[in-house]
């Protein structure tokens, strides 16, 4: 019997290889359309509009790069952390020391504050060897307020006051200091970051993740070693937020611990859990939603002129904003803006046709 060596033709469904893979992304004209608009948007807009708004898209950058990390731990892995604060503490001020102190440039900063922080994750990600769910939270809290009091003592005795100041970052004789500049390098950061974690999730460590996540005896059971894995997805969860953690003290040119409180950590979860968990574009939709919310209540107030109680406890009413809008999104799409982004995707491609509802009849 002879045996066909030929290759079997190509499924719309199985890809064998990274380019078939790749690309399916834009297999489709409205894909195509949607990312000629997005790509034609995001260049022109530092070009149409105010500093005012770069520097809103470049604080939602950066909290896009802390989302996509704590959104690999949290939606992917299973692992919950409470210490996302001080990872990004970390980061900020490892910068303002290498900076100040040895007058590194960006290019040896940004590797050192993501091995402090991968340092930092390996000591986190200890305590889940053996603990889990709100006990794993209550470790990583604690390692949050050692690395803030730590860091807060450095600052208090160094002599810096409410913050070290820290110079805008070079590369070689360009001087990353204006928001139009920062604007393409966050982006383009952002997409490098996101690239990266969308094929680790499809390598080795992200299907070993899926399945601690779904169900870590069984993972254990069929070889799947959880604790390497749970240690692996500390470690780079918190090499990217400490990488985050160093941008934002070279973008806002100061490394304060006031910054980094636990409030960050509760926002950064916030981000997550509204823009849909374990997504990469919920990442994104999260962190625009939760950055841009105080920016519009501030606009918000001053529009309508409120003063009194409301603008004095404004920080406060901010708060228990985000706790609102996380029970919402718990009760009502608990998928998170990814979701409720597939259904409107969904809708325009099938317009103007659409799926008749599955009606089971009794026989």
């Amino acid at each position: 019997m002879n045996i066909s060596t030929k290759r079997a033709p190509k499924s719309p469904y199985l890809r064998r290889t990274y380019s078939e893979d790749m690309i399916m992304v834009l297999d489709t004209p409205f894909k195509k359309k949607c990312a000629a608009v997005g790509f034609l948007i995001s260049i022109l807009f530092p070009f149409v509009v105010g500093h005012y708004f770069i520097h809103i898209a470049n604080l939602i950058a950066i909290a896009s790069i802390g989302a996509l990390a704590l959104n690999l731990l949290c939606g992917n892995a299973g692992l919950l952390s409470l210490g996302h604060a001080g990872f990004m503490a970390s980061g900020a001020f490892t910068t303002a020391i290498l900076v100040n102190h040895f007058g590194m440039p960006i290019w040896v900063v940004l590797p050192t504050s993501a091995m402090v922080g991968a340092i930092l994750g390996f000591i986190a990600g200890l305590p889940s060897l053996r603990l889990k769910g709100m006990y794993l939270g209550l470790s990583t809290l604690a390692i949050h307020y050692v690395i803030v009091y730590a860091l807060s003592e450095y600052q208090f005795y160094g002599g810096f006051g409410f913050g070290i100041t820290i110079k805008s970052p070079k590369i070689g004789s360009f001087a990353l200091s204006s928001d139009r500049t920062w604007y393409f390098i966050l982006y383009l950061m952002v997409l490098g970051i996101a690239v990266f974690i969308k094929n680790l999730l499809r390598s080795r460590p992200g299907r070993a993740w899926i399945a601690i996540h779904n169900r870590d005896i069984a993972a254990e059971v069929i070889g799947i070693n959880i604790g390497y894995y749970k240690i692996l997805a500390f470690v780079i969860t918190a090499s990217i937020t400490a990488i985050a953690g160093s941008i934002y003290a070279y973008y806002t040119n100061v490394a304060t611990i006031d910054e980094y409180s636990f409030t960050l950590t509760i926002r950064y979860l916030a981000m997550i859990i509204i823009g849909g968990l374990g997504s990469i574009l919920g990442s994104f939709l999260g962190a625009f939603l939760i950055t841009s919310i105080p920016f519009f209540l501030i606009y918000l107030v001053d529009f309508l002129g409120i003063t009194g109680p409301i603008k004095d406890f404004f920080f406060v009413i901010e708060i228990g904003l985000f706790g609102m809008i996380i029970i919402f999104f718990l009760l009502v799409e608990p998928l998170g803006l990814a979701e409720i982004w597939r259904r409107i995707k969904a809708y325009f491609q099938l317009w103007p046709f659409r799926y008749k509802p599955l009606v089971i009849t009794k026989r």
